[in-house]
């Protein structure tokens, strides 16, 4: 069933708001001083706080290609890969966080279930990119 023109809205793009999200929450978490301590943040909090916008800045730079034609599907591809890999290196600077510093885990546990949502809705989207036909 199609909806009429003036009834759509506008639709929203899930993995900016949880790139958002996943910004937000790992920048409450590495510059707590009960995670991460004031001498460890030039080695955690800063380069997290950067990975964190440079995920953001991938997705919004993927979202802006559009993909008329087969040279920019695989363009936009490559652009969301870029943030799916992204999306790694922040498991990878987590996961030299927690074996460098006595943290707790569960501390951790709202920031990775929001990545690994992240992560499947980065694949599906890249993996549902198709040329889009112009009228």
């Amino acid at each position: 069933m199609s909806v009429l023109a003036r009834l759509r809205s506008a639709s929203k793009l899930d993995v900016l708001d949880l790139a958002e999200e996943i910004r937000a929450e790992a920048t409450r978490l590495v510059w707590n001083t009960n995670v991460v301590p004031k001498g460890w943040r030039d080695v955690f909090a800063k380069p997290m706080c950067a990975l964190c916008h440079k995920l953001h800045t991938q997705i919004r730079a993927a979202n802006r290609i559009w993909s008329t034609t087969e040279e920019l599907v695989e363009e936009r591809k490559k652009k969301a890969q870029e943030a799916i890999d992204t999306l790694r290196d922040i498991y990878d600077l987590i996961n030299y966080l927690a074996t460098t510093l006595p943290v707790d885990w569960n501390r951790f546990d709202p920031l990775l279930n929001l990545m690994l949502k992240e992560e499947g809705k980065l694949k599906n989207w890249k993996d549902n990119t198709k040329i889009v036909k112009r009228k």
